[in-house]
């Protein structure tokens, strides 16, 4: 009799010892990951995607995102001067590549096509139907400072490929420092024209008439996503790098007027 209990007391405890140790471990697994602090700099015609998308992704995750938004080149300047950040989006692979050659790149992924339109006031009386209608005398034109934003830099490029950069410089009343600022330009019709991008275009479409540039004129532009290597948690950065990146999330930089990437891999 007191072997039989003995063996039993002994079984109780040997099961009760046991399945602590497994709880313990399950539960380890099971404790919330502590939640990370991330900075993004992007450029300031992504505001309304990035800003749609880094909610959902706060709420899934627990992580909070402070999002920098700015002139792709102004943002360069910074993450350059302060060494700090986790993640860039730009408006323009040509600022994470100036990074790159440096360094500071940890890895990144493509996310949509940044594609530059000619960008029209819906009431201008300025007739106005091609790239070369921007050279006509009156006509007033905004463009982005190219040291500041992506967009500056690509319409630089369009009127040298086009022999009208001359033309329409003596048509420039204001430079932008970000391509918001020239969107809100023409639409409210401070100007006749500029060269932004679609999206940008895209989300003033009651106001503002887009025109097409011819493709040859400029090199295609993409949006992507940099883990910068000053990032101080590397692992909460590249899951923010993978959310954005998503074919779910391109979707959504699609419905706000951005074009799908047409490139492959990183």
């Amino acid at each position: 009799m007191m072997n039989r209990m003995g063996l039993r007391r002994k079984f109780y405890w040997t099961f009760l010892i046991k399945g602590l140790a497994i709880c313990t471990v399950l539960c380890g697994f099971c404790l919330p990951v502590a939640a990370a602090e991330l900075h993004l700099y992007a450029g300031a015609g992504l505001r309304q995607p990035v800003d749609q998308l880094i909610e959902m992704f706060q709420q899934r995750t627990g992580h909070c995102v402070m999002v920098d938004y700015d002139g792709s080149g102004r943002l360069l300047a910074r993450i350059r001067v302060s060494g700090q950040g986790d993640l860039f989006m730009p408006g323009s692979l040509f600022f994470i590549q100036k990074l790159e050659q440096q360094g500071r790149i940890h890895s990144l992924r493509p996310i949509v096509a940044h594609t530059p339109v000619i960008a029209l006031n819906q009431n201008t009386k300025a007739k106005i139907r091609s790239l070369e209608n921007l050279a006509r005398p009156g006509v007033r034109v905004a463009l982005g400072d190219p040291k500041a934003m992506a967009l500056g830099k690509t319409a630089a490029v369009i009127l040298k490929r086009s022999g009208l950069a001359e033309a329409v410089q003596s048509n420039v009343s204001v430079y932008g420092a970000t391509v918001k600022q020239l969107a809100l330009y023409v639409a409210e019709g401070m100007v006749d024209a500029s060269i932004i991008g679609r999206a940008d275009a895209f989300q003033f479409r009651d106001r503002i008439k887009m025109i097409s540039i011819p493709e040859a004129l400029y090199d295609p532009e993409t949006i992507a996503i940099a883990v910068l290597d000053s990032s101080t948690d590397l692992k909460a950065a590249c899951a923010l790098r993978n959310y954005l990146s998503a074919p779910a999330s391109r979707k959504v930089f699609e419905r706000f007027g951005f074009l799908p990437f047409k490139g492959g891999g990183e």
